[in-house]
């Protein structure tokens, strides 16, 4: 069976009939995920770990978020509804979910539930959880079994794997010319929860034996750019290139965090490399973020444990990069209000940034897009939450074209308000010109406060530098301006206008100017709200808008 299978997909990649979703990177060195040749804007969602098991729920559940402007859903395949029995595998999951998502025009990216998920293992199979002696359990300090199946247990490790690879076997097998599913997540926040380390005894032996070769000349020839907290215990114990975990980087929970991320790191690789070897998909593996400390972020000494340690946090990056080379990308998972700052760590040069999980908030799409390069953007439980995300995925999915040719340029900028945050920013056009974004109006204007109850209204935007002095400005809820960044010179933005883009091509609807400029209030300098609806004062709140527009340059 497994050389017919590798006979028809040698046959449709030898034709041109199929070519596989995968990173690439564009000609400013930022990596995109490319489907059937072209760059893809992931505009995607999450649902619910249960969501995928009930058919009914998912045939209603797919069409909203199809309406809902997705283009991309993150479906859960678990171990126990793929292999019930030892060796007995059922594929009908994956394909409802296939046609599904055909029927919708929507793309795929599995999460494999299997060995762990949250720090535990609760969709292993009962036959497998059920043999504590052949597939052992981590241990605590005490001895006793917990909740988690051990990374040291290859029994386990070979279990999960073959049955990963029947589910690769099997996508490959009904999706190679579809392309629907673009990349699958393998296993779900890995870690030991509720402990710094697995205390059975084979992880105890593993402790005590020397620090692997590979990960040490990994940190040789990386350190300058080794995340802060690996980088400090290694240089604080000598930089050692050879010892024990306690010997190279100190007897502390942290040594712990990181010889528990090795190992998990070796355990997932063997479980990705294997699928790879049948059908060649992107992989990434998400993480649960500890806690950011206040007032500095990092170093972050948070105590392993109270997240699950050993997982692909930011501060064991490199050692998952070292183990788990047949990982493409390493997600975060974030749901604290520092979005900005955990999304901008793992933005790295080997690492582009992909976010599986994140709370619904409006602006911070376009914000990752914009400013890091983002492939994708996920929130999680999306099944109850496209309200939060309708409006701002139809202007990326307009966008789309626009953001993956400048991802990298220097040539655009995202923003949006986080709580009642009233800075804007700017981005230069040429050489004479700075375009200013305003997230509050810059004027005095009665009928147009958009501050009620205690807050400001959801408000993003995004700037494009097109050409010479012309940009494209997109968003809810902002102003720009324009300023001579020239003593010699003034300003003046016109022949702008509001319209929209299909599939790439620019539609005029309005052209915007006197009051719509607001020279009646600014004086001088127009300042553009960016809306659709024609008339001074629109009903609130008003919808994203797109506008075209060029600065007029003239000396003084």
């Amino acid at each position: 069976m497994k050389n017919i299978l590798v006979t028809f997909l040698a046959f449709f990649f030898c034709c041109g009939y199929a070519q596989l979703p995968h990173l690439q990177k564009n000609k400013y060195g930022v990596t995109q995920m490319v489907v059937k040749g072209k760059p893809f804007l992931m505009l995607a969602g999450e649902l619910y770990n249960s969501s995928a098991s009930n058919r009914a729920y998912m045939e209603s559940t797919m069409k909203t978020l199809s309406s809902a402007n997705l283009n991309t859903v993150f479906v859960p395949i678990s171990w126990e509804l793929i292999e019930p029995k030892e060796n007995q595998f059922d594929f009908s999951s994956i394909d409802q979910t296939l046609s599904l998502a055909r029927r919708n025009n929507l793309k795929i990216v599995f999460l494999w539930l299997a060995t762990w998920k949250n720090g535990i293992s609760p969709y292993a199979p009962m036959w497998l959880m059920q043999n504590t002696e052949q597939y052992w359990r981590v241990k605590n300090a005490d001895g006793k079994n917990t909740q988690t199946l051990s990374a040291f247990c290859n029994a386990t490790l070979e279990a999960d794997k073959k049955a990963y690879v029947e589910v690769m076997k099997h996508i490959a097998k009904v999706d190679a010319i579809e392309n629907t599913v673009l990349a699958m997540q393998v296993e779900n926040e890995v870690g030991v929860f509720a402990q710094t380390r697995d205390f059975s005894p084979p992880a105890n032996e593993a402790f005590s034996k020397e620090v692997p070769q590979s990960l040490l000349q990994y940190l040789i020839k990386n350190e300058p750019t080794i995340e802060v907290e690996l980088k400090a215990a290694w240089k604080e114990n000598g930089s050692k290139t050879k010892g024990s975990w306690a010997e190279v980087f100190g007897k502390t929970d942290f040594t712990d965090l990181f010889f528990m991320a090795w190992h998990y790191g070796v355990f997932v690789n063997e479980i990705a490399l294997a699928g790879k070897k049948i059908y060649a998909l992107p992989t990434y593996i998400n993480c649960w973020m500890p806690a950011t400390p206040k007032p500095e972020a990092r170093p972050n000494y948070t105590k392993p444990g109270t997240y699950p340690s050993g997982g692909p946090i930011i501060m064991v990056a490199d050692i998952w990069k070292a183990a788990a080379p047949a990982i493409d990308i390493i997600s975060p998972d974030i749901y604290g209000d520092d979005f900005d700052l955990q999304a901008g760590f793992f933005h790295r040069n080997d690492n582009p940034l992909f976010i599986p999980e994140t709370k619904a908030i409006a602006g911070r799409a376009t914000y990752a897009f914009a400013n890091l390069n983002a492939i994708c953007f996920s929130p999680f439980g999306i099944d109850d939450q496209t309200d939060s995300m309708k409006l701002e995925y139809g202007m990326l999915q307009q966008m789309a074209p626009f953001i993956l040719q400048y991802q990298g340029s220097g040539k655009m900028k995202g923003f949006y308000r986080n709580e009642n945050d009233t800075i804007g920013g700017f981005i230069a056009l040429g050489n004479d010109v700075l375009l200013n974004v305003h997230l509050t109006r810059p004027y005095t204007k009665r009928n147009e406060d958009l501050y009620a109850n205690g807050k400001y209204p959801t408000t993003y935007g995004i700037v494009i530098q097109t050409g010479e002095n012309e940009c494209i400005v997109a968003g809810k809820n902002i102003y720009v301006s324009a300023k001579s960044i020239n003593p010699a010179k003034e300003v003046w933005l016109r022949d702008v206008w509001e319209g929209n883009f299909s599939e790439g091509k620019w539609k005029k609807n309005t052209l915007m100017n006197g009051d719509e400029a607001g020279l009646l209030w600014s004086k001088k300098t127009p300042v553009y709200r960016i809306k659709s609806n024609p008339t001074i004062n629109p009903p609130l709140p008003t919808a994203p808008a797109i506008f075209r527009m060029k600065a007029l340059v003239y000396d003084l």
